[in-house]
Formats: C-alpha cells, sequence, structure tokens
C-alpha cells in the first residue's frame, strides 16, 4: 500500500482534529491531533466518554438544540464555531464541519472535522499584511474558497477573485474601479458603513453575519470579515473583506426552527388531549383501575401519532389508523373484525378524534358488546358520499354479541364517540341499541377532515 493510501486511513496522519461519535453519543474514536489540543489519552476513547464531553457548555448546549437536529434532517453542516474544553477548564476555539450517517430517519455515527480558529485568523492576517500584488498573494487570493475583494480608500474595488463571481454573479471586469456600497451593500445596511470604517482603521477586524447584494437583486446570506490595508507608510490605504456564503445554514436553521415549533404546537395540544382523558377517566375509575384505563386510552393516542409520523406527513390513512385502533384489543387478523372502505387521508386534529373514537368503540364492543363472544363480530366501513359538499360516512355495526341496551349515563367513551368528535369534525353521531347489536353512525364534510 502506498503511503497516501495509508495516510487516508491512519486518522493520526490527518493534519486537524477528528472525530467518530457513536448512535449513543459516545465518542468512539479521535485522531492524534484532536487528542493533543484536548490532553487526552488514547485509551479516553470509547470509554464512556461523550462527544459532548469534550465541548464547552454552550458548545454542548448548541450542539443539542441546533447541531445534532441539522445532521437528522440535512446529514450534514459545515464551519460552525465551537469550543472545546480541556479537562483543565481551558479551550480551543475550531471550526467544526460534521456528517452523520443516518437509516431510516436515526443518526448511525456521526463523523466531525476540526480545525483551530487560529489558522483561519492566520490567513485573514496574511491576507491583510499583503502590501502589493505580487504573483503568489494573487495565487492565495485566486484559489481561496472565499469570496475575496480589495477595496481602496475611496471606496472602489480594485481586487476581485474568482469565488466572489461566482457568489455575487459579477465578473472581474464589472466590478473594477465600481463602489464597493453601491454594488453589495443593500440601501438599508449602507448607513453602518461608516461604523465598519471606523473599526478597521482602529486595528479591528470586523466579523458578523449579514446580507450582500447579487447582481440579478437578490440577498445574499454570508459571513464577512473586513480588515483594514496599510500601504508600506503604515497609513490606511483601504480594506479586504472576505465573504462565505451562508444561504444553505441560515436556511436550515430557519426549517429546524419551524419544525421545533411544530413540535412545541404538537406537543401542547398533546398534553391538553392527556388532561381531557385523565379527567375524564378518573370521573370513572379509581386506584388500579384508573391506571389501566387510562394506560389504554394513552396507548390509543400513541397509535395516532404513530400512524401520522410513519405517513411522513400530516395525514394518517383511515384504514391504518382503525386496524391500529383494534389492535390493541385483539389480534389484526382475527375473522370476527371486518373494516373496508377506500383511502381517505385525515388530518391530524381528525386523525386524533376518530382514533380515539374507535378505541372507545372497540373497548366497549370487547367487553359487552360483538366482540365479547367467539360468536359476535364487528364490520366497521365508511363511504364517501359525492355531491356538492362531499361527506365521509363511517359505519360500525356489532352483531351476534349479548343484547344491548342504553346505558344510564354517559361516561367518556360516549362525550368521545359523540360531542367531542362532532365538534372537531362539524360532523354527526347516531347510535342505535338494535336487537342484534349496538350501530353507531358518523358523518361529517370530507374537506374539515382532509385539509
Amino acid at each position: 500500500m502506498s503511503d497516501s493510501s495509508e495516510c487516508l486511513t491512519d486518522f493520526d496522519q490527518w493534519p486537524c482534529g477528528l472525530a467518530v461519535m457513536d448512535a449513543s453519543g459516545q465518542l468512539e474514536k479521535t485522531n492524534a491531533f484532536l487528542r493533543q489540543w484536548l490532553g487526552m489519552d488514547a485509551a479516553e476513547q470509547g470509554s464512556g466518554v461523550r462527544f459532548v464531553d469534550i465541548l464547552s457548555r454552550a458548545g454542548r448546549i448548541y450542539f443539542e438544540t441546533h447541531l445534532r437536529p441539522l445532521l437528522l434532517v440535512n446529514g450534514h453542516f459545515s464551519e460552525v464555531s465551537l469550543e472545546l474544553e480541556r479537562p483543565d477548564g481551558t479551550r480551543v476555539a475550531v471550526f467544526m464541519n460534521g456528517r452523520a450517517t443516518l437509516s431510516k430517519g436515526r443518526m448511525v455515527s456521526a463523523q466531525f472535522s476540526m480545525f483551530r480558529n487560529e489558522q483561519r485568523q492566520a490567513f485573514e492576517h496574511e491576507l491583510v499584511a499583503k502590501r502589493r500584488e505580487s504573483e503568489a498573494f494573487k495565487v492565495l487570493v485566486g484559489s481561496s474558497p472565499y469570496a475575496i475583494m480589495s477595496v481602496r480608500m475611496d471606496g472602489t474595488i480594485r481586487a476581485w477573485n474568482p469565488a466572489a463571481e461566482q457568489l455575487f454573479g459579477y465578473s472581474e471586469a464589472e466590478v473594477i474601479g465600481q463602489k464597493f456600497d453601491e454594488i453589495l451593500v443593500p440601501p438599508d445596511d449602507r448607513k453602518g458603513l461608516g461604523d465598519d470604517l471606523r473599526r478597521i482603521t482602529s486595528g479591528e477586524t470586523v466579523r458578523s453575519e449579514t446580507e450582500r447584494l447579487h447582481k440579478d437583486g437578490h440577498r445574499v446570506q454570508v459571513e464577512r470579515s473586513i480588515a483594514a490595508i496599510h500601504d508600506v507608510t503604515q497609513e490606511y490605504s483601504g480594506f479586504v473583506a472576505t465573504y462565505s456564503d451562508i444561504s444553505a445554514r441560515k436556511a436550515s436553521e430557519a426549517h429546524i426552527q419551524t419544525l421545533l415549533q411544530e413540535v412545541n404546537h404538537r406537543s401542547k395540544n398533546l398534553i391538553a388531549v392527556v388532561q381531557v382523558i385523565a379527567r375524564q377517566t378518573a370521573r370513572m375509575y379509581e386506584g388500579s383501575e384508573f391506571f389501566s384505563a387510562f394506560s389504554k386510552r394513552l396507548a390509543s393516542l400513541t397509535s395516532n401519532q404513530d400512524t401520522l409520523l410513519n405517513s411522513r406527513g400530516n395525514h394518517a390513512d383511515l384504514e391504518t389508523l382503525a386496524r391500529s385502533q383494534f389492535a390493541h384489543l385483539v389480534t389484526p387478523e382475527d375473522p370476527r373484525i371486518t373494516v373496508s372502505g377506500p383511502t381517505v387521508q385525515m388530518n391530524e386534529a381528525t386523525s386524533q378524534a376518530i382514533g380515539m373514537a374507535l378505541f372507545e368503540l372497540a373497548t366497549n364492543a370487547a367487553k359487552y358488546g360483538g366482540l365479547s363472544k367467539d360468536t359476535g363480530s364487528v364490520t366497521l366501513s365508511w363511504v364517501v358520499a359525492q355531491g356538492p359538499d362531499p361527506k365521509l360516512e363511517i359505519s360500525w355495526v356489532e352483531s351476534g354479541g349479548p343484547p344491548v341496551s342504553a346505558p344510564e349515563r354517559m361516561g367518556f367513551g360516549s362525550q368521545v364517540t359523540g360531542p367531542i368528535l362532532q365538534g372537531i369534525t362539524s360532523g354527526e353521531t347516531q347510535r342505535e341499541f338494535h336487537p342484534d347489536g349496538f350501530r353507531w353512525f358518523f358523518s361529517a364534510p370530507l374537506v374539515k377532515m382532509t385539509e
């Protein structure tokens, strides 16, 4: 094997920090550079040390709230500034890239590469220190993955590298001699340029996230670094600016924030539903009977959520939902149960309401109705009644069970299969205590249940 091939497979030969995290978050592997930065012994890897344990406290929080979800959603992130923390409490500032190996929506492992911030800072200082455009400087700037431009004291552009052309859409010939602010800076941001110039002329390097204009007029989200250029007499002669495109990262962060808000919204809805179930169950049961009934109803609610998640959206298939509710009480292949109807994709609110109603009907049938005897049966079917206002019509018909009669009081099951379901779906329900068995009918506008 060649030396170069050995280098690719030997973590310790790579000139950066490398780490591998397993599915449980444990630090599975590190390379010599990373261990040297952290003062870590090679034996410590794989011995219960978590990946987040090598991050600062702020870094741990950011990783769990932003980077881990980003790995699960996109499978990767890049150039994130974090701090590593040594056992003695001192820190090492790094830029980190991460990539996850995913399987069925779960993280199998994650790999991270890290570069010390000092390297990028040294690169920036090297650019600032150049007092003339030598061939070496041109090669350095021309090959950089960052958009780099040099601006004269009067604000006109004097140098523009290929990465800047790719990021902003202007060729070098189009921008040389043009005013930097008029081409790239949005009008509402130009007032802040004076403050930036005062800061860099005092020796400060200005770094921030901002927006710049593309040639076609759209705004590009960028991370910028601006520093002063001095001539041979050490007088201020302009500045050099470097930009990197962070549009993808910002879009991912916005997407994650949307997902978090959706999770928060759904969590609050679920908590509200659980509270209703708990209160209503407590009215009918006490002690161990309460916990048994409450647990079964929570299991029904969980099945609703599983069906929604497995559908990879905000809608659940009615047949899948119905069969999952029967599964709490009997085997799916039980010949006493018949389920049929066209495909109907119900929205989240309707899925919860219908699922809970079917669970209560199935529970009642198993205890007192058509499923309480081997000779009994339940037929669940539905149709979509066409017309100007299409409706979903569901029927539940029991037969072969004990004689049935109307209950003396309305319990939680009656509420769930009646007023609660009607309120959520704008529908109607009907009960019949037929000599052959209990029957339940439901009808509601299809659009209310599917959109």
